[in-house]
Order: C-alpha cells, then sequence, then structure tokens
C-alpha cells in the first residue's frame, strides 16, 4: 500500500487511533465543563447555593 508492512501498519494505526482518543477526550472535557457551568448557575438560579 503504501510501502509499509502490516505490522508496522498496526503499529502506525494504533498511534492514529490513540491521537484520535486522546483529541477526543480533551474536547468532551471542554464541552463538558462548559455545559457543567451553565447546569450549575441553572440550578443555583432555581433551588439556591447547596449548604455545606
Amino acid at each position: 500500500m503504501f510501502g509499509l508492512s502490516e505490522s508496522e501498519l498496526f503499529f502506525y494505526g494504533g498511534i492514529a487511533v490513540m491521537a484520535a482518543a486522546g483529541i477526543l477526550a480533551a474536547l468532551c472535557v471542554a464541552v463538558f465543563t462548559c455545559t457543567g457551568r451553565r447546569l450549575k448557575k441553572k440550578l443555583e438560579q432555581e433551588y439556591g447555593k447547596p449548604q455545606r
């Protein structure tokens, strides 16, 4: 295909999959942090601050 053996394709393919998983994890953390802040603000507005 690109002059790579099957084992090299698995190796570099695994690296690519791990990189994609890392990028998606960072994206999910950013989205959940943003939506979590919005949710916390809305819950505090509706129910007041939690007592600790």
